[in-house]
């Protein structure tokens, strides 16, 4: 990777720019929670990337129940704060806020899986009964006490292929890798397996867009030094022939180990340090891009300032990557492995909505106060300041409320009532009441409505200024924040 290009992301890696630029008003000493700030404001960036064709949009922003309020309530066992009766996107590809929470849960998963498999499992296997019997099947208990391969594959890409059109051939050419009798004996018999779990990826660099999968491999067979390199060899055999079967290029010579590489489960520990293996299964695409690589989220921290990499803008890159993986499940787990393991199965939508364990009600905020809090970037630090405020008995959040709003009436009045002046039909300044809430009078609403309407010409008002009163009146509006 350009040395630029890691410099780049690194800067962006904090939004600085959007930080200062919704910062106009003093900060308070609360308790930051410096990465949730990141998180919110990488999810804005999302939303402004995408637009509405993704539910991003509307992520932690939109009420489920308009007839209530939105709320705010505290983990204890977490000591956190988080919003209520707000829609959650669930995505794990494009939103940053649920990609945690969701990569945490199959972490959780994919670590009590790994560790009940090494330290002992039993498994009930049905007998194998003839056509003609009838009734329940019987099963048998069987003890495994078994062992973890990490299997990767890849192929080989090119700066003009979409990542579309790659994803559709890796997903053809892993269907025919793991289908069929003698891939059935190759797997089971050979190198043990009873269980799997795939996880999907993609990283984006000078050669375009490289979606690869990681594989643990759940087995019941120890492999000595001899046969790990036999069945190694065989896999790679086997995983150059299906992707020559799906139309990408036959694979030579070292190129075979390299799409497809076959390791021991202690190599996690080597590769994602201190995480150890379900974590580099799980969360892969949150982490910043090595070297080689820049990751979806990478390209999304570029978007800010969206200079060029590799002749692209990053935020086209995203946008390309959001429509190629949405839908896709990140990681997928082999029939029968959760039941084996008493696991519940709940998809990513599930996981977002489950009630936190040990959550209090601690307040509701106000429909004005929330559209605020939001158009001004400060959710995070609203969380922040309720937390404070619950474990301290201050009333920081409510003066927050208070800042944002005479902040906005601030603006309403340096960037709107001037253009006011600009039209003879309209009120003359000195006629408005003075106020200290970013509420219109109805004159004000009646003037902003004639503005809408083109009653009043163009030729009156600077035309720089037009967006600015259309977006300010459609929230307004809205709300009904008129008085």
């Amino acid at each position: 990777m350009d040395l630029n290009i890691s410099q780049k992301i690194s800067e962006n890696s904090g939004l600085g720019t959007i930080t200062k630029s919704h910062s106009p008003f003093a900060q308070k000493p609360c308790p930051v929670d410096v990465s949730r700030v990141k998180d919110f404001l990488l999810q804005d960036l999302a939303s402004k990337v995408l637009q509405k064709k993704f539910r991003v949009q509307f992520c932690l922003k939109r009420k489920i129940d308009k007839n209530n309020l939105v709320n705010v309530c505290f983990n204890e066992s977490t000591s956190k704060a988080h919003y209520g009766n707000v829609i959650r996107c669930g995505s794990v590809w494009v939103c940053p806020v649920c990609a945690k929470k969701i990569t945490e849960h199959r972490r959780t998963e994919l670590k009590n899986i790994n560790t009940m498999w090494k330290n002992g499992i039993t498994l009930y296997v049905p007998e194998k009964v003839s056509k003609d019997f009838i009734g329940a099947p019987y099963h048998h208990a069987r003890e495994v006490k078994g062992f973890t391969y990490l299997l990767t594959l890849t192929s080989p890409h090119y700066a003009y292929q979409s990542l579309s059109l790659l994803r559709e051939r890796m997903t053809e050419a892993k269907e025919l890798f793991f289908g069929g009798k003698k891939n059935s004996t190759l797997f089971q018999k050979q190198l043990g397996k009873i269980f799997h779990v795939t996880n999907l990826e993609v990283t984006y660099g000078q050669n375009g867009w490289h979606p690869h999968n990681h594989i643990l491999i759940f087995s019941d067979k120890y492999l000595s030094i001899q046969e790990f390199t036999k069945v190694k060899m065989l896999l790679a055999d086997h995983w150059a022939n299906c992707l020559s079967k799906v139309g990408i290029r036959k694979l030579k010579g070292d190129e075979k180990y390299i799409a497809c590489d076959l390791q021991d489960g202690t190599y996690a520990e080597q590769y994602v340090s201190k995480w150890g293996i379900e974590s580099e299964m799980t969360k892969g695409h949150l982490k910043q891009g090595r070297e080689s690589s820049i990751t979806p989220f990478d390209l999304l921290r570029l978007s800010e300032n969206d200079d060029p990499i590799f002749d692209k803008k990053p935020s086209d890159l995203f946008r390309e990557f959001a429509n190629a993986f949405k839908g896709a499940r990140q990681l997928s787990f082999s029939r029968g492995l959760k039941r084996a393991f008493a696991i519940q199965d709940k998809d990513d939508d599930q996981v977002m909505s489950e009630t936190l364990d040990e959550a209090i009600f601690l307040r509701d905020v106000e429909d004005y106060a929330f559209k605020l809090i939001c158009k001004y970037k400060k959710r995070a630090e609203f969380l922040d300041l309720v937390t404070q405020d619950h474990l301290t008995g201050s009333s920081s959040a409510d003066s927050l409320i208070d800042e944002l709003s005479n902040l906005e009436h601030l603006n309403f009045e340096n960037e709107v009532l001037p253009i006011m002046n600009t039209n003879s039909d309209a009120l003359s300044r000195t006629s408005l009441p003075q106020k200290t809430t970013p509420w219109l009078s109805s004159k004000e609403f009646l003037w902003l409505e004639q503005v809408k309407k083109d009653n009043v010409t163009k030729t009156d008002i600077d035309e720089s200024l037009l967006p600015l009163i259309a977006e300010h009146l459609a929230w307004l509006e809205s709300e009904r924040m008129v008085i």
